[in-house]
C-alpha cells in the first residue's frame, strides 16, 4: 500500500524526499534567522508605548419604537421635527467630525494623545525626523481641526449593538486616566450637542406655531395649534433636563488597569513562526530548483 502511494506521488511529480533533503541541512539556519526576527520584533515592540483603551456603553433615553402623535401633526404644518434618538443617531453623532473637533478644541487633548510629541509651551506638535527628511524644515507645526480628525480616526471606536439597543464608545491613548477622561468628554459634548439642537428646534417651532395661531381664524385649527404649542413647551422642558436627555450611560468609562496593546509576546511569536515558515519555503524552493536544473543539464548532456 505504501509503495503504491509513493509511486503515485512520483507519477504526479511530488517527491517528499527532495523536500526533506533540501530542508534538513538548513534547519539550523532557518531557526537562527527566525529567532533573530522574533527578538528584533520584540525589541521593536518594547520601544512602542503602552496603549490603554477606555470604553463607555450608552443607550437612547427614549424608546425609539414609541411614536409621538404630535410628530405627524407638526410635520403636516411644515415644522422641523426631531424624534427620539435611536442607536443609529447616536452612532452617527459620536462618529461625526464636528463632535471630534468640538471636543479637541474645548479640552485640548493633544498632551494626552501626543505625549512627548507635543510642546505645551507653544501648543504645537514637534515634527519627526521623517518629516524633516522629506523637506519639512520646520521644527514645529500648528495643530488644527484636520489634525484632530486624523488623530481620532485610529483611536476613537464607536460600535452599535442593535439587538441590545446600545452604543459603545471607546478611545485609545498612551494614558490610562487620559483615555477614560476623553471618553467622558465625548459623552458630555455629545449630550450638549443633542441638548442644544433640541432646544433650538423647540424654540423655533414655538415661534412658528405662534405665528400660525395669529393668522388662523378657524377655532378647531387654533385649538390644534395650542395643543402643539404645549407639546413644544414640554419638549423644551425635557431638553433642559440634561441628566435624562439624549441618552443614558449604562457603563461609565473607567480607568483601565491593563494595557490594550501592543501584544508584545504574541507579536514576537507570530514573527518567529512566519519567518520560520518563509525560511522553509525558501530553502525548499532553492533546493528543489537546484536539483531540477542539475537533472535538466544532465539530460541535455546525455542527449
Amino acid at each position: 500500500m505504501e509503495e503504491t502511494i509513493t509511486r503515485q506521488y512520483e507519477e504526479d511529480g511530488i517527491d517528499f524526499d527532495q523536500y526533506r533533503v533540501a530542508l534538513q541541512p538548513n534547519l539550523w539556519k532557518i531557526a537562527l534567522i527566525s529567532l533573530a526576527v522574533g527578538v528584533a520584533t520584540l525589541l521593536y515592540m518594547i520601544m512602542k508605548p503602552n496603549i490603554y483603551q477606555a470604553t463607555a456603553v450608552i443607550t437612547p433615553s427614549i424608546d425609539e419604537k414609541k411614536q409621538n402623535p404630535a410628530i405627524g401633526a407638526l410635520a403636516s404644518f411644515g415644522v422641523s421635527v426631531g424624534g427620539p434618538s435611536s442607536v443609529e443617531d447616536l452612532d452617527t453623532l459620536f462618529k461625526s467630525n464636528d463632535l471630534t473637533v468640538r471636543v479637541f478644541r474645548k479640552y485640548n487633548l493633544w498632551p494626552i494623545v501626543l505625549e512627548d510629541k507635543y510642546d505645551a509651551s507653544t501648543g504645537k506638535a514637534k515634527t519627526s525626523w521623517v518629516d524633516r527628511l522629506f523637506g519639512n524644515d520646520k521644527k514645529q507645526k500648528p495643530l488644527g481641526d484636520w489634525d484632530a480628525i486624523r488623530a481620532s480616526k485610529d483611536r476613537l471606536n464607536v460600535s452599535v449593538n442593535k439587538k441590545a439597543g446600545t452604543v459603545s464608545v471607546s478611545f485609545e491613548s498612551p494614558s490610562a486616566e487620559g483615555s477614560a477622561n476623553i471618553v467622558k468628554h465625548y459623552l458630555d459634548e455629545g449630550k450638549s450637542r443633542l441638548q442644544e439642537e433640541a432646544l433650538d428646534r423647540a424654540i423655533k417651532n414655538k415661534i412658528f406655531i405662534e405665528e400660525q395661531t395669529r393668522k388662523t381664524v378657524d377655532a378647531l385649527t387654533r385649538d390644534r395649534l395650542y395643543t402643539l404649542y404645549g407639546q413644544e413647551v414640554e419638549r423644551e422642558m425635557m431638553a433642559r433636563n440634561r441628566e435624562q436627555f439624549g441618552f443614558r450611560v449604562i457603563d461609565s468609562p473607567r480607568v483601565p488597569d491593563t494595557k490594550f496593546k501592543p501584544k508584545r509576546s504574541k507579536g514576537a511569536i507570530l514573527a518567529f513562526v512566519l519567518s520560520f515558515f518563509a525560511g522553509c519555503v525558501y530553502f525548499i524552493a532553492r533546493g528543489v530548483g537546484g536539483e531540477k536544473k542539475k537533472h535538466d543539464s544532465g539530460r541535455s548532456k546525455i542527449s
